[in-house]
């Protein structure tokens, strides 16, 4: 009876100890499965982001941020702006610089903006809208160039008084718009806001994207960041810099600026 009694005891410990064995065995499993998956984010996070880095230095992540650019919403347009085909060429400055005599100069983004224009405009003449502080030197130059119906706006220093500046320096529904193929995005943006459809002609850089040029490749990845981060910042949080048109006259938006910096 005693020994009986004795194994009664010893059983609820036995049964105790399978199941905190259990319990550690599941947890063992459980502990195993996340560091696997830890070990599987880690290597392919860390791929990503050598792949990533390693892109920035060839054309496949400039190339990649342009499609993704291009595929971006644009705001919703009403009227004209849909229905009608583009009646004029707007063109955005890119900046002005000088030359070894000190003169203010076109700056290399700005000259190819200029080129594409005259080639756009002797294939298709169009009035030319030239909007920026950079309008009376890319004027002189398509002059120059045998481009006329020449119409400034000299007064906007960002991409968002582009638009609203246009818009009130001369009524349009649908342009060709000439800037670069990054800018070109944040830019449609800007003048769909304005209700004015663009149909792009990308200017451009300076620097060919070029497979045995890395340096190059990667003054197009910076571009690429800054106009995607650009973009985003113009949706969640629009620039305190872009003046009113209410408060600019068309006396100020004919007017040229002198040496005014402009800012993207």
């Amino acid at each position: 009876m005693r020994f009986k009694s004795q194994h009664r005891a010893n059983k609820p410990k036995s049964l105790l100890s399978k199941r905190l064995w259990r319990y550690y065995l599941r947890s063992a499993e459980r502990t195993i499965k996340v560091f696997k998956i830890i070990h599987v984010i880690f290597v392919v996070g860390t791929t990503t982001v050598i792949l990533v880095i390693a892109s920035l230095f060839t054309p496949l992540f400039a190339k990649s941020v342009i499609y993704v650019l291009d595929h971006l919403p644009i705001p919703t347009m009403t009227g004209a702006a849909i229905s009608s085909p583009p009646t004029a060429y707007v063109v955005l400055g890119g900046g002005l610089t000088n030359d070894n005599n000190n003169e203010i100069i076109l700056n290399n983004f700005t000259l190819n903006r200029a080129r594409t224009a005259a080639a756009a405009y002797h294939d298709l003449p169009l009035p030319v809208v030239l909007s920026g502080a950079e309008a009376p030197w890319i004027e002189k130059w398509l002059l120059a160039h045998g481009v006329s119906g020449i119409i400034s706006e000299n007064a906007s220093m960002n991409t968002c008084e582009n638009a609203r500046f246009t818009a009130k320096r001369i009524p349009l529904n649908h342009i060709y718009l000439i800037t670069d193929a990054y800018h070109m995005a944040r830019a449609r943006r800007q003048f769909a806001l304005n209700n004015i459809n663009v149909t792009p002609l990308s200017a451009p850089l300076p620097v060919a994207l070029d497979w045995r040029e890395p340096a190059q490749n990667l003054s197009h990845s910076r571009r690429a960041v800054y106009e995607l981060a650009a973009y985003l910042r113009d949706v969640l949080r629009p620039q305190a810099d872009c003046r009113e048109t209410d408060n600019i006259s068309i006396a100020e938006l004919k007017t040229p600026r002198g040496q005014a910096v402009k800012t993207f």
